[in-house]
Order: structure tokens, then C-alpha cells, then sequence
């Protein structure tokens, strides 16, 4: 009888791991499928020009000078169906070494006036399409940590949130490494977990390998180095009486596979010279005043000093790339958030983004999360498991909004979701039942807040927001308008041949002529009649140069990055 009972239980546990198996799969293919058609239907946006650039000539010289503020392990493998399978056209003319000239931008689009528009777009599509397998690595891996951590149900809570994150959505259907990078950083974290638990060789040499091609997807993950010993020292201070030499043997190859790893990522470009031989452009590394309004003046601070004579283990190229942001954000650029425009940024940009552009069902299961660790212990994990996801997201965080040269780009943050996913998929394992109806119901919500507004995921804002309609009031930037619309605007000027005059005042990352769009010229800076179409970026510019079109209700709206008005004065308002 009691063998006839354990393998009832054996069917029943292997039923119900098949059943989970099966949400995940129809979870990822649900993903792919929206990543696909948003692949397709939306344009290139203005960073994606940058790394077309860098993709393309990666490919055509092996060379990783060209956009070296990005690691290049996402356009590595961007470009890989383009060099096997396509011959596209290129243009070298203005390619140059000087980090400072940032020749990414101009590469990227002498290759869009090199190739037909149907060529173009079918290039840029086989790129995006390239990268989405790194999109779905991180909703797998996010279930797998949940699983673990807290109970199958509570994978099944992060793949939803993962599936349906409209920031997730839009940038996954991109070549921008962010979203890559979140899934590297989980699936690092992940290995470095299993580590923790139970340390072995083979164990770490996996998360040394993960570890080294964290940074390979964004430069941010070289803080994931200090976090992880940080890390490792809480979990041996812990487990005291375990033993200690064969863990810091093995955390020290961990440490050395992941400098490997880097630099394999680079081909061995330059590693270990000396810092007293580089050429910095950042007023940190050169100890030079770097004013927005003066030159860039190369140097080198340690180059008389004893500092300047230890090898760094790093590529050259991915060394220059630090100091090249450096420089970024330490110069500031013109930023906008509550209305209000500043030269540098804030640090509270990015917790301002997340209030706004995470669904409100995101918030409230973080609220429901944060009650039940509180007041129910069923939903408890191991305290150093909880502390090595908080640890993770809160330190990444605050490095990040630290950065506050400037608050443009949303996609910043994207690396921090997988671990507040993570966090909150804990609600599964409380067995009180408004719990659970009340999760259900912000899944619910979730899904549909997100699926009202795709394909136009890059431009979601929450309710809390007023929507994607009232986004002036809050953030501009990528927020909103980066260029992702302009198939969209090259469909409705073909299907209302009626637009004429027709006027533009757009940011696009693809030349208006090249998408066939034929209008008169820009939106004037004074009244004047006829047909406009203005991005909202230059509509609530700092200039306010359009501001006379605000007395106007648009016609239409192109996805909600364009505005179309139509002017005639001689029409009654």
C-alpha cells in the first residue's frame, strides 16, 4: 500500500511539473511572438542607428573601436545572420579611432543611405530577431530562480511579469543591449546562487564564465564584481564553522575565468598595458576641466605617477569605453522630468521612471509582496537567499541613479527588473487567500494594461501617468519619441494623399525621403497653414520653438510618439 501511495505522488508531482513546464513554453512563445511582430512594425530608433553602425563594421573589420560605451557581445551577435546571409552596402568615409568623435552615429547612417529602404529594413529586422533569443534566456532563468526559490507557482508570477513588462517589450524588439543585459545579469546571479549554496569546481567555472560575459553585454555589470565578494563574504560569515579555503580558492577562479571571459569577448584587444599608457578624454582619468562648452583635452593623470605603472587585466577597448561614458556624464546633457528641463539629471529619475512606466499591477503586487514578508511567514524564503536578490537589485540601482549626468534614457533601469520580478513572485507561496485573489487580479491587470497599448510598448505609461496621452506632464526622451514610429508615419501619409502641404518637425533616425514621405519643408517657428506632423519631443522642446501649435487639437496620433495637426486659419477652432 505504501508503494502503491508513493508512486500515485511520483504521477502527480511529475504531472504537475509538465503542467508548469507547459505554461513556460506557452509563456516564451508568447513573448517571441509579440518580440517578432514588434521587430518588424517598428522603425529603427536613434540609439539603434549607433549600434547598426558598430554592428556592421564589427563584422567587416574585427575591430571593437566604434560605440565602445556599449560592450560588444549583443552586436556580436546582432550581426551574425548579416554577415552570413546577407551583402549589404557600406560606407567607411567617416569612421575614426578618436573616442571622442563618437563616429558610431555617422557609420550607422552612411549605411542607411548606402541600402534600399526594403533592404534596410529587412537588415535591421534579422538583427532584432538575432537578439531575442537573449530576451526569452532571461524569462526562462527568472523562472528558474523563482522556482527555486519560492515554489513553481511563484516562476510562473515572474514569467507573466517578464512576458508582459511593456519596457521589456519595447526594448527587447530592439539591438540595444539593456534588455540582453538583464538577462545576463540574472542568469549570472542564478549561477553564482547555486555557488553559494553548495560550492564545487564545476560550479564555479560556470559562474566565472557568466560572470565575465555580464560586462561583455553592458559595461554597467562591472559593479556585479564588488557585489558578488560582497556576497560571498555574507554567505561564509553565515555558515561560520564551514570550511573556508577550498570556497575562496574557488571564488578566486571564479574571478579569474570572468577577466578570461572578458577579454576572450574582446579577442584579446590590448589587455594588460599599463594605465599610464592610455589616452583618456574623462576629467577623472585626466584630471582635466571637461566643460560642455570647451574641447575634449586627452591626458593622463597617472602617467608621472607609481599608479600609472600596473598592467590592467582588461581589453584596452572596454577600458576607453568607461572613461568615454565617463566623459558623457560628466559634461550632462539636457534633461526633462515633472515639467521641468535641467543640464544635468537627477537622482531620482529612475525610481521616478519605474513609478510611471511599470504597470500599476507591478506596484501593487510589490505593495502585497512587501505585507506578506511582514505579516506571513509562508511567504518567507532563507534569509541570505532574500538578501542575495535584494542585495543584487538595490546596489545596481543606486549606482544607477547615482549616474546623474543625465536622466534621458529609461532603458538604464531595465537591468534592476528581473530581480523586483523575483521579488514579488514570492506572493505565490503565501497560502492566504485574499493574497491570492488579490495577485490574480494585478496579473490580470498587468497583461491588459500592457496589451492595450502594444506595438506601441516603447511609449507606455501607466494609469498613475494619465496614460500614454499625458506623458508631457512627466518624462520626455526615449520615454516617449525615439524615432520608433516612422513605418507607421510612412503608412498614413500613403493612405491620406489629402496631407498637403505637409510639414515635419521630427527626430527620425531614417531620412523622411528615404521612407518616401515627400513634404514642403519644417514646421515653421510662426504660424503658418497646412498639414504638420511634429514629434512630441520637439513640440515641448526646451526652445518652444512649435509652442504656437499648442492652441490646436491634433488630427491624429502617429503611435503616441507624432502629432499630426492640420492648420487653417481660415477654419473656425
Amino acid at each position: 500500500m505504501i508503494a502503491v501511495s508513493e508512486a500515485k505522488q511520483n504521477v502527480l508531482l511529475s504531472e504537475n511539473v509538465s503542467t508548469f513546464r507547459i505554461i513556460l513554453v506557452a509563456l516564451l512563445l508568447i513573448q517571441a511572438s509579440l518580440l517578432v511582430y514588434l521587430s518588424w512594425v517598428t522603425s529603427p530608433n536613434r540609439t539603434e542607428i549607433g549600434h547598426v553602425g558598430a554592428v556592421v563594421y564589427f563584422w567587416h573589420s574585427g575591430k571593437f573601436d566604434v560605440f565602445h560605451v556599449n560592450s560588444p557581445l549583443t552586436r556580436i551577435i546582432a550581426g551574425m545572420p548579416i554577415a552570413l546571409f546577407c551583402s549589404p552596402k557600406y560606407d567607411w568615409t567617416d569612421h575614426s579611432s578618436r573616442p571622442q568623435d563618437r563616429c558610431e552615429w555617422k557609420l550607422g547612417n552612411a549605411f542607411v543611405a548606402a541600402n534600399d529602404l526594403g533592404d534596410l529594413r529587412l537588415y535591421v529586422f534579422l538583427m532584432r530577431l538575432a537578439c531575442i533569443p537573449l530576451v526569452l534566456m532571461g524569462g526562462y532563468f527568472g523562472y528558474r530562480f523563482s522556482s527555486e526559490l519560492y515554489g513553481e507557482w511563484s516562476g510562473v508570477i515572474f514569467a507573466i511579469l517578464w512576458t508582459f513588462s511593456p519596457l521589456i517589450l519595447g526594448w527587447g524588439a530592439t539591438i540595444c543591449p539593456d534588455v540582453a543585459a538583464a538577462s545576463m545579469g540574472i542568469l549570472g546571479l542564478y549561477t553564482f546562487w547555486h555557488w553559494l549554496k553548495n560550492p564545487g569546481w564545476k560550479k564555479a567555472i560556470i559562474a566565472g564564465i557568466c560572470l565575465g560575459l555580464m560586462p561583455l553585454t553592458k559595461t554597467t555589470w562591472v559593479i556585479a564584481f564588488p557585489i558578488w565578494g560582497l556576497l560571498f563574504v555574507i554567505w561564509k560569515f553565515w555558515r561560520k564553522h564551514d570550511e573556508i579555503r577550498l570556497p575562496v580558492r574557488q571564488f578566486a577562479v571564479l574571478l579569474l575565468i570572468a577577466v578570461y571571459v572578458i577579454n576572450a569577448g574582446y579577442l584579446f584587444d590590448g589587455p594588460f598595458r599599463q594605465l599610464k599608457d592610455y589616452t583618456f578624454i574623462s576629467g577623472a582619468l585626466t584630471g582635466k576641466e571637461t566643460a560642455k562648452d570647451k574641447p575634449v583635452k586627452p591626458g593622463n593623470r597617472f602617467e608621472d605617477s607609481w599608479v600609472g605603472y600596473p598592467p590592467l587585466p582588461l581589453p584596452a577597448e572596454f577600458v576607453q569605453g568607461i572613461d568615454t561614458q565617463k566623459l558623457d556624464f560628466e559634461r550632462g546633457m539636457a534633461s526633462y522630468a515633472c515639467g521641468t528641463w535641467s543640464d544635468r539629471g537627477w537622482i531620482w529619475y529612475y525610481g521616478y521612471v519605474l513609478a510611471l512606466r511599470e504597470p500599476l499591477g507591478v506596484w501593487g503586487l510589490t505593495l502585497l509582496a512587501l505585507g506578506s514578508l511582514c505579516f506571513f511567514r509562508d511567504s518567507r524564503g532563507a534569509c541570505r537567499d532574500e538578501l542575495t536578490i535584494i542585495l543584487m537589485g538595490g546596489v545596481v540601482f543606486a549606482f544607477l541613479s547615482s549616474q546623474a549626468g543625465f536622466s534621458i534614457h529609461p532603458r538604464y533601469v531595465v537591468i534592476v527588473l528581473p530581480f523586483a520580478y523575483i521579488f514579488v513572485s514570492r506572493l505565490a507561496k503565501s497560502k492566504n487567500w485574499l493574497v491570492a485573489v488579490l495577485t490574480s487580479a494585478c496579473l490580470l491587470w498587468i497583461m491588459a494594461s500592457s496589451l492595450v497599448i502594444y506595438p506601441h510598448s516603447m511609449s507606455y505609461f501607466n494609469e498613475l501617468a494619465g496614460g500614454s496621452r499625458n506623458w508631457p506632464k512627466h518624462l520626455l526622451g526615449s520615454n516617449i519619441d525615439w524615432g520608433q514610429d516612422f513605418y507607421e508615419l510612412k503608412d498614413w501619409v500613403e493612405k491620406h494623399p489629402e496631407a498637403k502641404p505637409l510639414y515635419l518637425a521630427i527626430e527620425p533616425a531614417i531620412p523622411p525621403n528615404k521612407l518616401g514621405i515627400e513634404f514642403e519643408s519644417e514646421v515653421q517657428n510662426d504660424p503658418h497653414d497646412g498639414w504638420m506632423v511634429i514629434g512630441v519631443n520637439v513640440l515641448h522642446s526646451k526652445e518652444k520653438k512649435h509652442d504656437w501649435l499648442k492652441k490646436y487639437d491634433p488630427v491624429v496620433m502617429i503611435g503616441y510618439s507624432m502629432w499630426v495637426y492640420r492648420v487653417d486659419e481660415s477654419m473656425p477652432r
